[in-house]
């Protein structure tokens, strides 16, 4: 989820939300996470049953790199953004990007519009996604807003002692669109979420009464941009892709659903959507084949108004790729510690969450 500011208007609590209570709301939308942390950081103690990893702001998205002990996080916070490696054993969690000292190779192939590496200090993270490219290397994509709107590229080497990244290459998204997610392709394209206009100062008003802000669009290099048929929605969110290539699903935010779209040829066909009950936001793929689907338990736009003594609650959905039936996974309640998920992965015996502000990862066990 990328931030903002406040919907002003009033105080408002997560219940009692309608159409009424939301006309003239103004949205001030800025930069890349404005609600990145909690008045006063708490400390880093156990807070209803979840265990914590500090020092990270913002962890909006995270991703376990496959046949390692690391899980990548990216981190969202305006002017703190990074790509993280976390140690899934010592939770200890190194930078990857940007570091002093970072490789940046251009591929100017595949990559040739691209004008070159972002300048020094300028990094805005948000969806991340891997694609493998053979053992213990894969094609880092990461959406990114400082600078440019943008899909930044990397080549990631997990073959050492601690991961290490290459910039290789970006892809500036076309004018009107501002990426949430992104899921990388064979060929060095991808699929990524077009959340909103990012010059449309009232695109979080009209998510909040379900009008269409963005859409779904696909890259490849040599032909490029093109959006996907039938894919227009409100607050287009969190992507995922089968195995096969096959089966695209695309969380709507404030739809609280999940839309499943078929590929036939070169082509995609909407098929199906299903409600999660949340403010659906990334989708991660699960160890036993099925989908996670996490997102505050809350309604718009009451997840930017709560203020303490209020908490915006973290749950997660599992969902049957094939049937598309649903499961609750995770309800964790919000506190001062932590609250607002955004990205649930299954780590071992545990659910790691991230969230659009605060400081830290959350450690639930997974019963």
């Amino acid at each position: 989820m990328r931030g903002v500011r406040a919907f002003e208007g009033g105080s408002t609590t997560l219940a009692g939300i309608g159409g009424g209570a939301m006309k003239g709301l103004l949205v001030l939308v800025v930069g890349v996470l404005a609600l990145s942390s909690v008045p006063a950081r708490a400390a880093c103690d156990p807070v209803g049953g979840a265990q914590f990893i500090c020092g990270i702001d913002a962890p909006e998205d995270l991703i376990r790199l496959p046949q390692t002990q690391w899980v990548l996080v990216s981190a969202m916070a305006e002017g703190k953004s990074h790509i993280y490696a976390v140690d899934s054993k010592t939770h200890a969690p190194v930078s990857l990007y940007p570091i002093e000292g970072a490789r940046e190779v251009q591929d100017k192939k595949t990559y040739a519009a691209c004008p070159g590496p972002l300048p020094k200090g300028t990094f805005g993270a948000h969806g991340i996604d891997l694609q493998p490219k053979g053992p213990g290397k894969h094609k880092l994509y990461a959406v990114n807003h400082s600078g440019r709107e943008s899909i930044e590229v990397f080549d990631l080497d997990a073959t050492g002692k601690t991961p290490s990244v290459t910039w290789i290459g970006c892809v500036v998204y076309p004018d009107g669109a501002s990426g949430n997610s992104v899921v990388g392709l064979p060929d060095g394209g991808f699929i990524t979420s077009n959340f909103k206009d990012p010059k449309d100062a009232n695109a979080f008003q009209k998510m909040s009464e379900g009008k269409i802000t963005g859409n779904v669009l696909e890259w490849h290099p040599g032909s490029g941009w093109k959006p996907l048929p039938g894919s227009d929605m409100s607050g287009a969110n969190g992507v995922a892709l089968s195995n096969d290539g096959k089966w695209l699903y695309v969380a709507g935010w404030p739809g609280k659903n999940v839309t499943r779209f078929e590929r036939t040829g070169d082509s995609w066909t909407k098929r199906d959507s299903t409600p999660t009950g949340i403010l659906t936001d990334n989708l991660r793929w699960m160890a036993d084949g099925s989908l996670l689907a996490a997102g505050q338990d809350a309604n718009m736009p009451a997840v930017f108004q709560c203020r303490p003594p209020c908490y915006v609650a973290s749950a997660a959905v599992k969902i049957d790729p094939k049937t598309m039936k649903t499961t609750r996974l995770v309800n964790y309640a919000g506190n001062e510690s932590f609250q607002g998920s955004t990205t649930v992965i299954d780590v071992g015996n545990e659910f790691w969450v991230g969230s659009f502000r605060g400081d830290r990862i959350a450690r639930l066990p997974a019963k």
